[in-house]
């Protein structure tokens, strides 16, 4: 009877420990479920994150407009959108074609044409990853889960209402704060 107690736990032990996800952090804006374009779309509360599909850009006709955030869009900047990845995440992006990665930050909502797209970046990650002349680019998504926690503490414990009170966006946040290190493009 204990032999079948003990062999019972172990094996809920192993199934729990497959499925863990790293929770989101401090700050997770935008996680209420929304309908744009005739679809739902369900923010996940977790970090772990990794799919291969097609990345656009989107740049100067968003340039100075709010995001989901309330920051403003830099399209010269190191951001991204993505339909349910908890907002800010830290995220690598690969892209298929010319073999170069970014770090970036995800800080808002899209892409909205859906056709196989799973990530929105702005025109300064698509020109980093040499695919801005190019339409819709093949691109490897992956969420940085500590990258992202930490990001998120940060912004929670230092910054009120979710604002620097320097007026630096949460990609400035990160690349100054956490990584401590400019925006740079990688070879794979």
């Amino acid at each position: 009877m204990i032999r079948r107690l003990c062999l019972v736990l172990l094996i809920s032990l192993l199934v729990s420990g497959c499925s863990y996800q790293t929770r989101t952090g401090g700050t997770n804006v935008s996680s209420k479920p929304y309908f744009c374009r005739g679809r739902w779309h369900y923010p996940q509360n977790y970090y772990d994150y990794d799919e291969t599909g097609l990345a656009s850009w989107y740049g100067a006709d968003f340039h100075g407009k709010k995001k989901a955030t309330g920051e403003l869009f830099d399209r010269f900047g190191m951001t991204a959108a993505h339909r349910t990845l908890p907002l800010p995440t830290v995220v690598k992006v690969t892209s298929l074609m010319t073999n170069k990665s970014v770090v970036l930050v995800v800080d808002d909502r899209g892409p909205y044409i859906y056709k196989g797209r799973i990530i929105d970046l702005s025109y300064g990650a698509a020109s980093a990853l040499g695919i801005a002349r190019f339409g819709p680019s093949k691109v490897r998504v992956q969420s940085l889960p500590r990258e992202s926690l930490r990001l998120s503490n940060y912004i929670r414990k230092n910054c009120k209402k979710r604002k620097d009170p320097y007026g630096r966006s949460w990609s400035e946040l990160y690349f100054q704060e956490i990584a401590r290190t400019q925006p740079r493009t990688t070879r794979k």
